[in-house]
Order: C-alpha cells, then sequence, then structure tokens
C-alpha cells in the first residue's frame, strides 16, 4: 500500500514537472519615472497581453522609487521603459532588455555604455516617409519643406533628402553648431520653404529653442511640422508620432510572439510600427492652411508603407 501511494506521488509529481506553466514567460515592468506618458504606456500593455495566458506582467517599480530585485530574478525578460529604467537593469540583470519610449541614438548610446547586456528596443523616431507623406496629405500644394539641423541630427541629411524627393518635395536644409546660429539659420530657410519640419535633435530642438522657433515660423506665415504630440500642442501645425499606447501595442505583439520560441528574439533596433496624428486647429486656421482630419490623415498615411 504504501509502495503503491509513493508512486502515484512521485508519478503526479513527474506530470507536474511536465506540464506547461500557466504562465511560461514572465515580464519585468521597469519604468525610469512613473510620468503620465511612462503610466499610459504600461497600463496599455497590460491590457494588451490580458488576453494571453502565456504572458505574466510584474510591475518591477522605477528608478525614481524603488526596484522590486525579486521581480528582476524571476523575469524572462524586462520591460524597460526609457533611457534611466535601461540603464538601471542593465548593471544588475542579465536577462535581454527590450528598452522602451526611447529614441534611435539614446538606444545607441545605450547599447555602446552596456556593451555586454543584451539591449535592443522599438524606437519612438518615425520612418522619415511618414513625415512626408503627413506633409502632401495635409497640403498637396506644399512642394519646398525646409529642415533645421543640429550635430546629432546633421547625419540624417541626405536620407531626408532621398525622402522628400519620393514623395515630390523639394528639402533644403542649414546646419547649425550652437543656439547662438538658430534663429538666422531658420530665417533663410523660412525665406525659400513652405513649411518647416523639426526633427529630434537636442541642440535645434529643445525645450529653450521651441519657442522662438514657433513663434519665427508663425511670424512668417509658415506651418511647422513636429515629430511629438507636446510639439502639437505647442503650436506646430501637425504631427506623426508614436503614443504611448502605440509603442504598448507593438511591445505587447512581441511578448506574445515570445512565448514558445525558447528563445527571447530581441530586436535591436526596431521603428515603430503604430502611430498617431496629432493637428493643431487653432494654428491651421490663423495660417489659413487647409488640414484634413486625423482619421484621413491616418488613412493617407497608411496607403504607402512604410518608408
Amino acid at each position: 500500500m504504501l509502495n503503491r501511494f509513493a508512486r502515484l506521488v512521485l508519478a503526479l509529481w513527474v506530470l507536474a514537472l511536465l506540464a506547461p506553466s500557466a504562465f511560461a514567460l514572465e515580464a519585468a515592468v521597469v519604468l525610469s519615472k512613473r510620468s503620465d506618458a511612462q503610466t499610459a504606456f504600461a497600463t496599455a500593455l497590460g491590457r494588451e497581453v490580458s488576453s494571453s495566458a502565456s504572458v505574466r506582467l510584474n510591475d518591477a517599480g522605477s528608478t525614481g522609487e524603488a526596484i522590486n530585485e525579486a521581480a528582476l530574478k524571476r523575469a524572462d525578460v524586462v520591460i524597460a521603459v526609457g533611457t534611466e529604467a535601461a540603464d538601471a537593469i542593465a548593471e544588475r540583470s542579465t536577462a535581454p532588455i527590450l528598452v522602451a519610449l526611447i529614441s534611435t541614438p539614446n538606444l545607441r548610446a545605450l547599447q555602446q555604455r552596456h556593451p555586454r547586456a543584451k539591449l535592443g528596443g522599438f524606437v519612438l523616431d518615425q520612418p522619415l516617409g511618414r513625415h512626408m507623406r503627413l506633409i502632401r496629405a495635409t497640403n498637396p500644394k506644399t512642394t519646398r519643406v525646409g529642415v533645421l539641423l543640429g550635430p546629432q541630427s546633421a547625419p540624417m541629411r541626405s536620407a531626408l533628402a532621398e525622402a522628400g524627393a519620393r514623395h515630390g518635395l523639394t528639402m533644403s536644409f542649414e546646419t547649425i553648431e550652437d543656439t547662438d546660429a538658430l534663429l538666422p539659420a531658420l530665417e533663410r530657410l523660412l525665406e525659400g520653404s513652405d513649411a518647416i519640419l523639426a526633427v529630434p535633435d537636442p541642440i535645434a530642438y529643445s525645450s529653450g529653442t521651441a519657442r522662438p522657433i514657433l513663434l519665427t515660423t508663425y511670424r512668417y506665415r509658415k506651418p511647422l511640422f513636429g515629430y511629438s504630440q507636446a510639439y502639437v500642442t505647442a503650436g506646430a501645425i501637425a504631427s506623426v508620432y508614436t503614443a504611448p499606447e502605440d509603442a504598448a501595442r507593438q511591445a505587447g505583439e512581441w511578448l506574445v510572439a515570445q512565448q514558445g520560441a525558447g528563445h527571447i528574439d530581441l530586436p535591436v533596433t526596431e521603428a515603430p510600427r503604430y502611430f498617431s496624428v496629432g493637428v493643431n486647429r487653432h494654428v491651421a486656421r490663423s495660417l489659413q492652411y487647409p488640414v484634413p482630419d486625423e482619421s484621413a490623415l491616418l488613412e493617407a498615411i497608411e496607403k504607402r508603407r512604410p518608408h
């Protein structure tokens, strides 16, 4: 009787080991800070994976408060939201790290700082063609576009020129090394352009330069196309950008796809698959610049993919 009981216990134990786990993939989410955007990303990511029994998300804290070391230790993959979280996790975890809500230059800098870490991510930077299609969809009469470049964005010049040419836009450029040269360079661009396209650059476009750039373009009665919702709120006529919910959708789909693969297929640097469009109607009316509604712009941008 005892032997039979022992064999039964052993059989149940073996079956438990062989049975698939209810949650085959453990993912720890670490925020840089509990800002509105990062909290919105984490909430949307939870919704994205909620219907999958194969992925479990664990809130592993934030660098602004405290990081849950136990959640990190259990994790098969860590979702680091922002640069600060990725920096902190790269120093304390050997798990693959997917970075979200980060620019391409910042992700590449992280990878250089932590060459031994398994670091990849979905970046915020839109494919250049999306910006060009937004400009054409907003007003087909706009054909000349000026771009102010700084030290970090200067290498984008040829790619911007090629993307513009593919969409019937003539691109002109001014490059500055510091903010002292910003307004003269911007005014030269405005003299020969129908619109200005802003691109991410810490010198040319920062919290300190946004106001003078927007005031100057407004004075010239020329629209400025931004690269974030914040720029639209500040006074850009329109932007194509990655909202936290867009980034969460892409990250959620990726997480679900990893379950059962046997390994984490980490993207090195991947452009955003999903995006949003923002329009500043007040600026459009003031400039008497016709702008279709957001849904029409989204449809026009998506017609030709993806570059």
